[in-house]
């Protein structure tokens, strides 16, 4: 099995309608977060991550240039993250493709293969 990074994308405005969600919405959201964990955990595929707070600092080239927020030039930001087991692409694909975070319109998940050096 080989490592993937889930990358959680949502727009600007998803972010904001997620931080202005009663607790009791929070609540449901994070049930199924955990529903569909327990199945990547399951299968064997499970990992961990967390999600990432909206601000931060972007630092560009050699003269360290340094933006305020991760999404300056962007309508989309990284809201958080996962590291899950595959055998492949794919089938990382596939595992990713009833992610909670896919419920809202403007979100995405980003699937990429982490490599291991040395």
């Amino acid at each position: 099995m080989k490592d993937f990074m889930l990358i959680f994308r949502n727009s600007v405005k998803e972010q904001e309608n997620f931080m202005s969600q009663s607790p009791e919405e929070m609540d449901k959201e994070m049930q199924l977060w955990q529903q569909w964990m327990e199945k990547l955990a399951a299968n064997g595929s499970g990992g961990e991550g967390n999600p990432l707070t909206p601000d931060g600092k972007v630092i560009r080239g050699t003269k360290h240039f340094v933006t305020d927020g991760p999404f300056v030039e962007g309508k989309d930001l990284v809201g958080g993250y996962m590291i899950i087991k595959a055998k492949d692409l794919e089938h990382a694909t596939h595992l990713s493709l009833d992610c909670p975070h896919l419920a809202f319109e403007d979100s995405t998940v980003e699937v990429r293969e982490i490599i291991v050096i040395g």
